[in-house]
C-alpha cells in the first residue's frame, strides 16, 4: 500500500466526478500545482460513496452469490468462479485507494463538522467490516498511513475496532444538528436515515461475532422503514452505463450471470419438491422480481433491470436482525413478532416494484402454534423456536438476495446452528465443502512485506470458528 499513490488517485477520482471549473477556486494554471489541498474536502464524498457501493455490489457480490445456491456462473469468468476456480489474483482491494483514502481526506479537513466526521466513519466501517468478513484478517489501524507495509489486523479486533467507530459515529450524529453536508450522494444530507444505517451496521456486525443481545438492542434504533433504507439508486445518465443496476452491468457485456433453477429460485417456485410455499405464503410476485434474464439484459423488469434500486443496508435486514436476535434473546413471541413486522410489508408488495404488481403474494401473520411439531420448517419434530429461527433464517437467505448476508449466515451458523441453516447444495459433483473465505489479493501479498501466509479459501475465519 502506497500512500502517495493513493493521493494521486484520490485526485484524479475527484476529478471524474466533478467540473474542473468548479473543483477549485484560485488555483494556479499550472495543473502540476493541483494538489489535495486544493480541493474541497467535500468534493471527495460523492465519489468515495460510489465506489463503496460498487465493492458492495460488484464481483465479491455476485461470488457471495455463487457460494450460496442463489446465483450461477454462466460463462467465462463468472464460470470458473462460480465452480471454485479461484486464485489470489481473483481478488482486489481497491476500497483502501478508492473508498478509506478519500475518507480519511475528508475527516482530517472537517474537525469542525461532525456531519462529516460520522458519514466518512460510517462508510469506513461499511467497507472495511465487509473486508473482514470475507477475507479475515485485513489491514486496518495501519491502512492508508505513511506506513508501507500496515499490518494485517486481527478480524475480530477489527470487528471490535468498528463497533467503537461506529459508536463514534452515532455521537457524531447526535451533534450534527443543524450542520450542513454537500455531495451526499446516499442521503442527500438526511442526519436521521445515517444514524439509523449506523445502528443497523452495529447490529449486522454483532450478528457476525454472535452478540445476539447486542444486535437485538442496536437493532431496535436501526433502518426504521423502507424509505430509509440505505439503497444504491441507479442514474439515466445519457450513455453511461457505469451508473447503472450493477447485476444489468454484469449481463450487458456477455451472459455470463444468471439463476434459472438456483436453489433459491427452486425455495420461491410453488411446483418445487422444496417449495417454501405454505398455506399463509405464495412467493410468486417475489419469484418474478428475483427471476433475472440473463439472455436478454434489457427485458429485465424486475430485480436486474437497469435502473432498478440494490441494497446496501435495509430496513428488511434490520427487521430480521431483530426477529432472529429477538428469538435467540427474548423468545419464540419476540421474534414471531418482528418476523410478522417483515410479513405484513411484504404483503404490500413494498419491497418488489410495479412490474410484479399483479402477481400474486400473499404473506399472512403466523401464530406461535404454526411452528409446533409437524408445523412449518418443522417436518423433524424440533422445538417450536428452533422452528421458528429455521423459518426467520430462511428469510434472511430470500430478503437477503443481491447482499451478503445469505454468505455470511452459512458460515455464522456452521458450527452450531446447522439444523437450522439453508441446505443449499455444492455447485460441483467433485465439490466437498463450501468456500469459507476470499483469498488475499495478489498485488497486496506482493507489496505488503507484512501478508501473512494465505490461509486458504476453505479455512474458517475467525469469527466463523
Amino acid at each position: 500500500m502506497k500512500t502517495r499513490i493513493f493521493k494521486y488517485i484520490v485526485v484524479i477520482a475527484v476529478l471524474l466526478f466533478t467540473s474542473c471549473e468548479k473543483l477549485v477556486e484560485n488555483i494556479n494554471d499550472n495543473p502540476n500545482q493541483l494538489t489535495l489541498d486544493n480541493v474541497k474536502p467535500s468534493l471527495f464524498l460523492n465519489g468515495a460513496e460510489l465506489s463503496n457501493i460498487d465493492i458492495q455490489l460488484g464481483y465479491l457480490n455476485r461470488m457471495a452469490g455463487f457460494y450460496t445456491g442463489q446465483l450461477i456462473g454462466l460463462e467465462q469468468i463468472e464460470k470458473s468462479r462460480y465452480e471454485y476456480s479461484i486464485t489470489n489474483a481473483t481478488f482486489d482491494w481497491n476500497g483502501y485507494q478508492t473508498v478509506i483514502s478519500p475518507i480519511k481526506e475528508i475527516r482530517k479537513r472537517t474537525t469542525d463538522n461532525p456531519f462529516y466526521q460520522a458519514i466518512t466513519k460510517v462508510i469506513e466501517a461499511n467497507l472495511i467490516g465487509t473486508y473482514a468478513s470475507l477475507f479475515g484478517d485485513v489491514p486496518h489501524t495501519e491502512a492508508v498511513t505513511d506506513i508501507e507495509n500496515p499490518k494485517f489486523d486481527d478480524q475480530l479486533e477489527i470487528f471490535k475496532n468498528l463497533q467503537t467507530m461506529l459508536s463514534e459515529a452515532i455521537e457524531d450524529l447526535n451533534k450534527a444538528t443543524g450542520f450542513v453536508v454537500e455531495k451526499d450522494y446516499v442521503f442527500a444530507g438526511n442526519r436521521v436515515k445515517w444514524l439509523e444505517s449506523a445502528y443497523t451496521l452495529k447490529a449486522r456486525y454483532y450478528m457476525l461475532t454472535k452478540e445476539y443481545d447486542l444486535a437485538y438492542t442496536a437493532a431496535q434504533s436501526g433502518i426504521s422503514s423502507k424509505a430509509n433504507s440505505m439503497m444504491f439508486l441507479p442514474m439515466t445518465t445519457v450513455g453511461d452505463n457505469s451508473s447503472k443496476n450493477k447485476i444489468f452491468l454484469a449481463l450487458s457485456n456477455a451472459f455470463t450471470v444468471g439463476n434459472v433453477n438456483s436453489y433459491l429460485v427452486q425455495l420461491l417456485n410453488t411446483n418445487s419438491s422444496i417449495s417454501r410455499n405454505n398455506v399463509k405464503t405464495n412467493e410468486a410476485a417475489r419469484l418474478a422480481y428475483y427471476t433475472i434474464n440473463h439472455a436478454n439484459p434489457t427485458a429485465n423488469t424486475g430485480i436486474a433491470a437497469a435502473l432498478e434500486p440494490q441494497p446496501i443496508i435495509t430496513y428488511q435486514e434490520n427487521l430480521l436482525i431483530l426477529a432472529e436476535a429477538g428469538a435467540r434473546t427474548k423468545g419464540l413471541i419476540t421474534g414471531l413478532s418482528h418476523l410478522n413486522t417483515l410479513r405484513a410489508a411484504l404483503n404490500t408488495g413494498t419491497f418488489f416494484n410495479s412490474s410484479v404488481s399483479t402477481v400474486v403474494k400473499k404473506y399472512d401473520p403466523y401464530i406461535d402454534a404454526d411452528f409446533n411439531a409437524g408445523g412449518i420448517e418443522n417436518k423433524d419434530n424440533i422445538i417450536p423456536l428452533r422452528a421458528l429461527l429455521r423459518e426467520i433464517i430462511e428469510e434472511r437467505y430470500i430478503s437477503g438476495f443481491t447482499t451478503f448476508m445469505p454468505y455470511d449466515d452459512s458460515r455464522r451458523l456452521k458450527k452450531s446452528d446447522s439444523d437450522i441453516s439453508v441446505p443449499f447444495p455444492l455447485n460441483v459433483a467433485t465439490a466437498t465443502q463450501n468456500i469459507e473465505r476470499f483469498l488475499f489479493p495478489a498485488d497486496e501479498v506482493a507489496s505488503n512485506n507484512m501478508s501473512p501466509a494465505d490461509p486458504g479459501m476453505f479455512s474458517k475465519t475467525k469469527v466463523n470458528k
